[in-house]
């Protein structure tokens, strides 16, 4: 096989493929057509259990079934005995002579069933008892893979494995900020990640909802303002003390946002973890908090029915108790007698677990995560 001048274009697909996820399919295929290959399957498999999961092309629907379901744990060319020399390339003949591999199970029920004779094979991890393989196949009506396929598929490997390392490492990465993101998402606070220059790089759900209020805080050419100069100059003054490149400096502070209707609204700057790195993109950012009250009380009250499974009228006697009402204020409050509030006091110490109001007001700022 003539293949040097291809060698650079398979190489460039695979760093691509290393930074975006959905490039590993095509990468599969166009691997498998270098190599005059049917079916490709990149594969996580335990080598004890032969549970797993794979990427696949150009195969039969009915194959992960019959592999993950029974031919996992009879397949002879997965097993692995060579440890020191672990990550390298194979064919199905340096695993088990051809003879042999014809008259097994394995061979007979599952490779010709789904129409294939030979295997190439690139080793790319061991995590643990996970083996990770990349697998290109060819029907029986073609040549067995050969020495100049392997020299070529050699060639390839070390590229396909730092290409996987790196995957798997910038999926970690991205898995653990939609994570984040989901957990600022979750957050009854309006949240606003910002520069030194209150640039807004990141905003929560709640912290989109209250700038659409229009009311005490908002965007002015992509930067957190609040409702007045004064105000303005405060809460960037704040910013900047805690998004300071100088780390032995940096600090937060509290203020409170006027707005024309409706309650003050309290703001925390703290200043963000900036790990040091080589570039100066990584500039220190700061978190700044802004409670609105009108808008937690409705948070809180589908947090409470969700967490207690609280009924509506129950969830909202409880909110009431949270903020420091009795049980007769509770009942001003809505508009109802002083014994419908009792009894739904009685069905949310039932579902809370509790017996007195004081343990219930203090289980559910511990479960909303107040102070």
């Amino acid at each position: 096989m003539h293949w040097r001048g291809a060698e650079s274009d398979i190489i460039e697909r695979i760093y691509e493929a290393a930074t975006e996820p959905g490039l590993w399919g095509p990468l599969l295929e166009h691997i498998s057509d270098r190599f005059q290959g049917g079916a490709a399957y990149l594969t996580l498999q335990d080598q004890a259990t032969g549970e797993g999961r794979w990427l696949t092309v150009r195969t039969d629907p009915a194959e992960r079934p019959a592999y993950f379901g029974y031919f996992a744990t009879r397949n002879p060319l997965l097993e692995i005995k060579d440890f020191p020399l672990a990550l390298r390339v194979l064919t199905d003949e340096d695993k088990l002579p051809t003879s042999e591999l014809l008259r097994t199970e394995y061979y007979n029920d599952f490779m010709r069933r789904f129409g294939f004779h030979s295997i190439l094979m690139w080793r790319l991890a061991f995590e643990r008892k996970n083996t990770v393989v990349f697998n290109v196949t060819r029907p029986a009506k073609r040549d067995k893979f050969g020495g100049s396929d392997v020299e070529f598929a050699k060639a390839l490997h070390p590229h396909l494995i730092r290409a996987y390392r790196l995957s798997t490492k910038l999926s970690g990465m991205t898995a653990l900020r939609t994570s984040l993101e989901d957990a600022l998402d979750s957050s009854a606070h309006a949240l606003f990640i910002v520069d030194a220059k209150a640039t807004v790089r990141h905003t929560n759900r709640c912290a989109e909802a209250l700038l659409a209020k229009n009311s005490g805080i908002a965007l002015r050419g992509g930067v957190l303002c609040a409702a007045s100069h004064a105000a303005t100059l405060k809460l960037h003054a704040m910013i900047s003390a805690a998004a300071t490149g100088d780390s032995d400096r940096r600090s937060g502070g509290d203020m409170s946002l006027f707005r024309a209707c409706g309650t003050p609204l309290p703001v925390t700057v703290v200043p963000a973890r900036c790990e040091q790195g080589p570039w100066p993109l990584l500039q220190p950012s700061a978190l700044v908090c802004i409670t609105d009250p009108e808008a937690s009380l409705d948070i809180t009250d589908r947090r409470l029915r969700d967490l207690f499974g609280l009924s509506r009228a129950e969830a909202r006697v409880a909110v009431l108790l949270l903020d420091g009402r009795s049980t007769k204020e509770a009942a001003r409050a809505l508009g109802v007698s002083f014994h419908t509030v009792r009894g739904h006091l009685v069905r949310i110490f039932e579902k809370a677990g509790v017996n007195r109001q004081a343990e219930l007001v203090r289980l559910m700022m511990r479960v909303l995560g107040q102070p």
